[in-house]
């Protein structure tokens, strides 16, 4: 299948920016994120983008490591959010060598770009990245297979398809078990997210017994 997820962030990374940076609906899902986490969190923004969501994690307290494999979205990042550390990196690459222990991971609207036969491993890489009882958001879309609707795009004259993976909670929930992550709670989110199916589950991972 065509997949040009990272050329459409490259070429809308500027874009975005702009428009993200301004607008705050998430910051009332991270405040209740934040409330679970302790003072001063280390937080990895998964899936950055140019950085909008890093900077209301930094402004409410957090230490914020972003990453993104867009290195068009990193540039712009590090422009407009010098506050935060951002890498250019896939799902597939990180580990503890190269980005260390987090309090929490902030994946906003990254997941959705996962394969369903890649998405457990994703997660799997992501948690072990996680501090024993740290937590993990995931801000996916509801559903099964592919979002059609949000997956072709016409930008500066290209055709790209960017596809859109959509998860249902009892998937998200059966396959976190593999990485140690239990199931917490719903997290907080603007009924406008609520309408276009987003949703926001929060996970925190075991103890070892």
């Amino acid at each position: 299948m065509k997949d040009d997820t990272r050329l459409f962030y490259d070429l809308t990374a500027e874009e975005t920016a702009e428009k993200w940076y301004k607008n705050d609906i998430l910051m009332p899902t991270i405040k209740d994120f934040m409330s679970l986490l302790p003072e001063k969190p280390h937080v990895l923004d998964f899936g950055c983008g140019p950085g909008h969501e890093s900077m209301r994690l930094a402004s409410v307290g957090a230490e914020v490591a972003g990453i993104d494999f867009s290195p068009v979205c990193i540039r712009v990042a590090r422009q407009r959010c010098p506050q935060c550390r951002f890498e250019i990196m896939n799902f597939y690459a990180m580990n503890k060598n190269n980005l260390g222990i987090f309090d929490a991971i902030f994946a906003s609207g990254s997941l959705i770009h996962a394969k369903n036969d890649k998405i457990g491993t994703v997660i799997k890489n992501a948690a072990e990245l996680l501090k024993n009882n740290g937590f993990f958001l995931m801000i996916v879309q509801k559903g099964q297979g592919i979002n059609e609707k949000w997956s072709d795009f016409d930008i500066k004259g290209k055709k790209l398809r960017r596809p859109v993976y959509c998860y249902t909670k009892d998937f998200l929930i059966n396959i976190s078990m593999d990485a140690k992550l239990q199931f917490t709670k719903e997290g907080y989110l603007d009924k406008i997210l609520i309408n276009q199916d987003w949703r926001n589950y929060i996970f925190k991972k075991e103890s070892p017994k």
